[in-house]
């Protein structure tokens, strides 16, 4: 598998070299069995939820948060952006929308890459950017230690050293606050394969911060995943995944199902041959679901240029649903309690 991997990001790398850019999110198994969801997971450490939100000084005015219009907000466009965390130099890319007001609290989305790949990779493997420049909120793309996050179980050597991934990506958060006008009740969080596993572990450990996720391929990677509140969830998973199992994100939403007290049967809603079960009583208003993307491989579903790339060097493909205009809908409905 690990050679499968290793060739699949040199193909890619040479792919986004070229002008097309792209990239796929895989996730390594750690025990040999070939399956990641398998493996030992990592217990939740009880005290990051504590010293993980932004603290923002002042009371936000008629025109947004304290401070809108920052001094030097960095505007509309794509910016490559680093920040000390750790004692390590860490970077993100922040795409801003053509329509975007300074003076107005807009909407962030972090969108997590997979193992092996890199945030310019996932800008094309997910293609976000689109549905970001159409709804008017910033979609944020860090990049992991070493090309992998921590996300318990999950995978390479962020996890096998221990990173500090939940602390970054709240750093991040604080880091991109003073650079534009982000409203901090519509921070959410996304990410494909192991970015997926990372953007679970962030629901667990910083509820505080992230309103709603959306992991894409992914499982749940850690134990002891008990936020202080009903966390908002929505799962896409391709039923023929390759390297992640559909089983393994059905394990996830029963989980969070139970977690957030769901009391009702999921509602179903077809998509062609797809569909996504939701289930929509929850308590505090929470919703959990998944969508199951009928013999996609290890893919994101967001349109023409994650279904080449994904053709290309993973597998099977379904444009049956767009998660990015899926989980936008999603998470408008969801901003922080």
């Amino acid at each position: 598998m690990e050679s499968r991997l290793t060739t699949l990001a040199l193909i890619i790398g040479l792919a986004s070299s070229c002008g097309g850019g792209g990239g796929v999110g895989t996730d390594a198994d750690t025990d040999g069995t070939g399956d990641p969801a398998d493996d030992v997971a990592v217990d939740v450490s009880p005290d990051v939820q504590e010293d993980a939100a932004p603290d923002p000084e002042g009371d936000p005015g008629e025109d947004g948060p304290a401070g809108c219009p920052l001094p030097g907000d960095l505007g509309s466009g794509n910016h490559d952006v680093t920040l000390e965390h750790d004692s390590m130099t860490r970077e993100y890319i922040a795409h801003v929308p053509p329509g975007y007001d300074p003076s107005t609290p807009t909407a962030l989305v972090l969108n997590m890459h997979g193992y092996t790949s890199n945030a310019e990779q996932q800008v094309a493997f997910s293609n976000m950017n689109a549905t970001a420049d159409a709804e008017g909120f910033i979609a944020l793309y860090p990049n992991g230690y070493e090309n992998s996050w921590n996300g318990g179980t999950c995978c390479g050597q962020a996890a096998a050293e221990g990173i500090d991934d939940v602390g970054f990506l709240v750093s991040v958060v604080t880091d991109v606050s003073t650079k534009l006008c982000i409203d901090p009740d519509r921070v959410y969080a996304a990410g494909m394969s192991n970015g997926g596993y990372m953007s679970h572990r962030l629901a667990c450990e910083a509820s505080d911060v992230f309103a709603a996720v959306a992991p894409v391929a992914a499982g749940i990677g850690i134990t002891g995943c008990s936020p202080p509140r009903p966390v908002p969830v929505i799962m896409f998973h391709g039923t023929d995944d390759s390297y992640v199992p559909f089983s393994s994100a059905e394990t996830a939403l029963s989980a969070w199902g139970s977690h957030n007290s769901c009391t009702s049967t999921p509602v179903t809603t077809s998509f062609g041959d797809s569909y996504c079960d939701v289930h929509e009583t929850c308590d505090g208003g929470s919703e959990v679901g998944l969508c199951a993307l009928v013999g996609m491989d290890h893919c994101w579903p967001g349109g023409a240029p994650p279904r080449m790339l994904c053709e290309t060097f993973v597998g099977t493909y379904s444009e049956d649903i767009n998660a990015n205009d899926y989980m936008w809908e999603f998470f408008s409905r969801h901003p922080m309690p």
